[in-house]
């Protein structure tokens, strides 16, 4: 996990993950990996993955970052708002390989 004190967003760096196929010009989810852990933050009481959740919902407009393009894809993730009520709230996932942000989380956990 890894927080930016300008902003307090927590970047959860836990093992999510996203498989995207091309087909014609349109970008496609096939799936999303969420580690399962017992200690996970990304459970709510609604849903067992708000990453997950915001995903299928909104697809690829969760995305912040840019990346190469891949089959499999490994995010970082954050909730801005209240997770009890993810109508009032906001997922972003990161492209762990977008190279600002790469080198911004490298930064962040060897200070």
């Amino acid at each position: 996990m890894a927080k930016n004190d300008n902003a307090d967003m927590l970047w959860h760096d836990d093992g999510h993950s996203i498989e995207l196929r091309i087909n014609r010009s349109e970008l496609e989810v096939l799936s999303i990996t969420c580690p399962k852990t017992d200690d996970r933050k990304c459970a709510s009481e609604d849903h067992d993955c708000v990453v997950e959740y915001y995903i299928q919902r909104f697809g690829m407009e969760c995305n912040a970052g840019v990346c190469p393009a891949a089959e499999n894809i490994p995010i970082c993730w954050t909730l801005l708002g209240d997770q009890r009520n993810l109508d009032l709230a906001q997922v972003w996932f990161m492209p762990k390989t977008d190279e600002l942000f790469s080198a911004w989380l490298i930064a962040t956990k060897n200070p």
